[in-house]
């Protein structure tokens, strides 16, 4: 299914929960009526390969 929006760009986010689980968000940024509302794409764990290779890049 092709991208209905292909003109906004995705963001990628990376942090961790309260509860101390790393987390890899894709979002997008949309303003409407003045007001820059987020629109999630897609968020999931991270495997631990990923969540070493983010902890030696800090």
């Amino acid at each position: 299914m092709p991208d209905p929006h292909p003109d906004e760009p995705r963001m990628r986010a990376i942090g961790k929960t309260q509860a101390g689980r790393y987390v890899f968000l894709v979002f997008m940024l949309r303003n409407s009526l003045g007001e820059t509302l987020l629109r999630p794409i897609s968020g999931r764990y991270m495997h631990q390969k990923e969540i070493d290779h983010y902890e030696n890049q800090k």
